[in-house]
């Protein structure tokens, strides 16, 4: 993997443990990226969430969300991943990201290697289908070693990794997105210790990143949507121009809810 580098953009990650944080003098101590705490399992939340994405915005930090995944088999990944969905609806929703979104994994309720990659890759799969972005994984070098498998090496890695040296190819990756150095970080607007994170380029590259490829490209929507445009066609008379992100104006909506109407005025 790629080593760290001085000209590397500098951020932080944070949850309810961290208290109340000054998010002005974050930034002003040269932090420009902050990754948050939304939730884990399928009902804890981050009483912090909320207001921590709105104080990180305001004072111009760039944001990612992130959950701590307890699913044990790849069948309980749906509810987290509602869950995890809902609480990023609290803080802004995904207009308020401007970083991936995380999939936390470093507990091994799942078990066996298989189980557990398993479960990440349907978290990856569920969760590009449903927001039309790709999922990053936060981990580290003993959890790969005892519980991935190489074939997640496509999703891409936010590295806990607290060595001075060039870390080494591990599992499926051979490069890092984001690596976690410390958790022993010390910045001004944060009481006690916090984990200390940096991006794999500079902050105008990570600025460029976070303005182009970490959103939607225009054209393309969540399958789910796109499915929905397509019944929409085939049943309710809905024109091939229509587009899934297009907004439904009052007269379309009145349009299809007359013609159901209709049909269960026939039936009567």
């Amino acid at each position: 993997m790629q080593s760290r580098s001085a000209t590397h953009a500098k951020g932080v990650d944070v949850s309810h443990w961290q208290g109340i944080i000054d998010w002005k003098k974050v930034k002003a101590a040269g932090y420009s990226f902050a990754f948050i705490k939304a939730s884990e399992g399928p009902k804890i939340v981050d009483d912090r969430f909320k207001a921590n994405v709105q104080g990180a915005k305001a004072a111009g930090v760039l944001v990612g969300a992130y959950h701590f995944t307890r699913a044990a088999k790849p069948e309980d990944v749906r509810a987290e991943l509602d869950h995890f969905l809902q609480m990023v609806d609290t803080g802004g929703g995904f207009d308020s990201l401007k970083l991936p979104c995380v999939l936390d994994m470093e507990t091994k309720e799942g078990g066996s290697r298989s189980n557990i990659s398993a479960i990440i890759r349907e978290w990856s799969t569920q969760f590009k289908q449903r927001t039309g972005r790709n999922l990053m994984l936060y981990t580290f070098p003993n959890f790969i070693d005892t519980s991935l498998d190489k074939s997640l090496g496509d999703i891409p890695l936010w590295y806990a990794y607290y060595s001075s040296s060039v870390p080494p190819n591990k599992g499926g990756w051979t490069s890092w997105e984001f690596m976690q150095y410390t958790d022993k970080g010390k910045v001004a607007g944060i009481s006690g210790n916090v984990d200390l994170n940096e991006y794999k380029g500079s902050e105008a590259e990570l600025m460029a990143a976070a303005n182009g490829s970490n959103s939607n490209p225009e054209g393309q929507a969540p399958a789910w949507k796109e499915g929905g445009r397509q019944w929409l066609i085939d049943h309710a008379g809905i024109s091939k121009d229509w587009k899934a992100q297009d907004p439904i104006d009052i007269g379309t909506l009145g349009t299809i809810l007359a013609k159901y109407v209709d049909k269960s005025s026939d039936k009567n």
